[in-house]
């Protein structure tokens, strides 16, 4: 490049620097720019007519350049920027990689390439460069920053919070770094480290949309929903375009049972950001909670990639999925997801879409979690078909594929539909059932003459997400339920650790616990049946119970799974339940205090002699 080009170029930068595009561009027709062949001002060219939205011009320069310099990096990168601008990541990934082969030693311009094959889904490939450029110069916190960011997207916390580290001691300011660390606090439940992060962050940025978002997921599992809210609703403001400020919203509005609300801001929240499955599924969660299942169904489907439990599950299917395809001579395998309490939950529909498939002219396979075999193939075996253990070697040949927690879309069932779905679908093995009954009945002979048998779960699964607020705590539920008479209560809660059970006697509750018998679903259906009433917390026990349609009492949190919706006491899926709700985020005392007087009011009718139904009052 001559002096006097060199001096016309550096003006026209910076022009640009200060912000004077019609310096620049008056700059670059003075030169002739448009038709000039050097890679340098073609790129420089290129930059001002994306600035000023024709980008056919800088498309065509840079197009005619790069056939006479097709190595040339500036000329990649130019295109490689258009290509992003126009929202075709794919092309710009291509550049970018081009670019990336004739450089041997530091490229700036790496983090907007592992941008975009982030948004395109190469995070292995983006990991890759991300390692080779924080190697090439281990003194850049941008690389450090990358390197966290992509390990933090993959869920590799450990070595994201290491990157970030790095990037942290060379560039302690770097946004959104202390928010970044926060989150990943938040995911090892950390809560004190996350604070430390987040409060920080907030100190040296108090504008940071991000981590006032973080602050309000930190809040809400500090079980503090009301500032919560505040802090979401601060991050909303900051950043109304951020997504995970409207979803960390709309999580603070559900523990605060302001549903309607809640939507709008899932939705907004989905608006934002469509490609992100975890948005639909928690819009879906709310969908389904007020009962708009035309809309939930679809919505439900987001499961795999957005449900926290789901999203790493790997599937082994590699059969087509049926969505109604043609069927005749050939068999659908439905198959069982999640946990037991879903499948008990949604095995009620597999009836109905068997008839449908045979009607068609198909077969239907089904295959059932072993522990649940014997217990649902019992009422289910004649209507379904054939039923399986989902053990791989178990599982014969099949031409379609389906899972359980589906077929409500396939059958579209609305909330209006439930009734036909909801009697009793599960039957226990009634000789078992009679068994139990004996020694109930030996029991009360032996003691103090008959009483109400009364089963208990205060836990649900110890590692979901939610359990802790779903959880009663046993102290809180022996104290109120202690001194009630004529109730025999017994554990249903399997595994119950020795300190709760021992919680229990302290408090004064005599409770039998039979559940090392109880090795297998048919069991404890048995068990289960041959009870006068079950309560229990939000697990599979309490899908069991309604399924079989023995008496129950549920004991829902504020923001209960979407199966019992809101509200309401009863529940269009399991007629035999009654639902005592929380009125307040955390707050069990009022609940239990319900069910102790209902439970004395049911007893003395027993002993009076009235209907022997268990009901639940208000």
């Amino acid at each position: 490049m001559n002096a006097p080009d060199e001096a016309w170029q550096g003006a026209a930068h910076s022009a640009l620097a200060q912000g004077d595009l019609v310096s620049a561009s008056w700059l670059l027709d003075a030169h002739d720019a448009v038709h000039s062949t050097q890679p340098e001002v073609v790129v420089l060219f290129s930059k001002v007519m994306r600035m000023r939205g024709r980008h056919a011009d800088a498309s065509g320069a840079l197009g005619q350049a790069l056939e006479r310099h097709p190595e040339n990096v500036e000329l990649l990168l130019a295109r490689a920027r258009l290509a992003r601008d126009f929202k075709d990541a794919q092309q710009a990934h291509g550049y970018f990689a081009r670019a990336w082969k004739q450089v041997k030693g530091v490229a700036t311009w790496v983090p907007e390439w592992i941008d975009v094959m982030l948004a395109i889904g190469l995070r292995d490939e983006a990991l890759r460069v991300a390692r080779v450029h924080a190697a090439r110069d281990r003194r850049d916190a941008e690389a450090w920053f990358w390197l966290g960011y992509v390990h933090h997207l993959g869920r590799n916390f450990d070595a994201a919070r290491k990157a970030y580290r790095r990037c942290q001691r060379i560039n302690p300011h770097r946004r959104p770094l202390r928010s970044n660390l926060g989150a990943i606090y938040l995911e090892l439940h950390d809560y004190a480290a996350a604070r430390v992060e987040l409060e920080q962050a907030l100190i040296d940025d108090p504008s940071n949309d991000l981590a006032w978002s973080n602050l309000s997921l930190l809040l809400l599992k500090e079980g503090d929903p009301t500032a919560a809210r505040v802090a979401a609703e601060r991050a909303i403001v900051l950043g109304p375009q951020l997504a995970c400020a409207w979803q960390g919203y709309s999580n603070a509005l559900k523990e605060l049972q302001e549903w309607d609300a809640a939507c709008q801001a899932a939705a907004r929240a989905y608006q934002l950001a469509p490609s992100e499955p975890l948005y639909l599924w928690a819009l879906g969660m709310l969908q389904l909670v007020q009962g708009n299942y035309r809309e939930g169904w679809i919505s439900h489907e987001a499961r795999w990639q957005g449900s926290r439990e789901l999203r790493d599950v790997s599937l082994p299917w590699r059969m087509p999925r049926w969505n109604g395809q043609p069927v005749g001579g050939r068999r659908v395998l439905v198959w069982s997801e999640q946990g037991y309490g879903d499948v008990l939950q949604f095995v009620r529909f597999l009836p109905a879409f068997a008839q449908r498939i045979r009607d068609a002219g198909g077969e239907v396979v089904y295959c059932a979690f072993p522990p649940l075999l014997s217990l649902v193939s019992r009422d289910l075996g004649d209507e379904v078909g054939t039923i399986v253990p989902s053990v791989l070697s178990a599982i014969p040949a099949h031409d379609f594929q389906i899972p359980l927690g589906s077929l409500p879309l396939i059958l579209g069932v609305l909330l209006e539909d439930l009734p036909r779905y909801a009697r009793p679908y599960l039957r226990p093995d009634t000789q078992r059932v009679s068994q139990w009954q004996g020694r109930w009945e030996s029991r009360d002979a032996s003691s103090r003459g008959k009483t109400l048998k009364v089963g208990l779960v205060w836990s649900g699964s110890r590692t979901h997400q939610r359990n802790p607020y779903r959880s009663v705590v046993p102290r809180a539920l022996a104290q109120v339920l202690a001194g009630i008479e004529g109730v025999t209560f017994c554990s249903l809660q399997m595994q119950a650790p020795a300190e709760e059970l021992e919680v229990f006697r302290q408090a004064g509750l005599d409770m039998l616990d039979d559940t090392h018998e109880l090795q297998s679903f048919d069991e404890t259906a048995a068990y289960v049946s041959s009870l006068d009433l079950v309560i229990t917390v939000c697990t599979s026990v309490a899908h069991l119970t309604g399924g079989l349609g023995v008496p129950g009492w549920l004991l829902l949190d504020v923001n209960p799974h979407w199966v019992w919706m809101t509200e309401r006491q009863d529940s269009p899926w399991y007629p035999s339940l009654q639902l005592y709700r929380q009125s307040e985020f955390g707050q069990w005392a009022p609940v239990l205090a319900r069910v102790a007087r209902d439970l004395r009011a049911h007893v003395v009718q027993v002993q009076r002699g009235r209907d022997l139904r268990v009901t639940a009052t208000g």
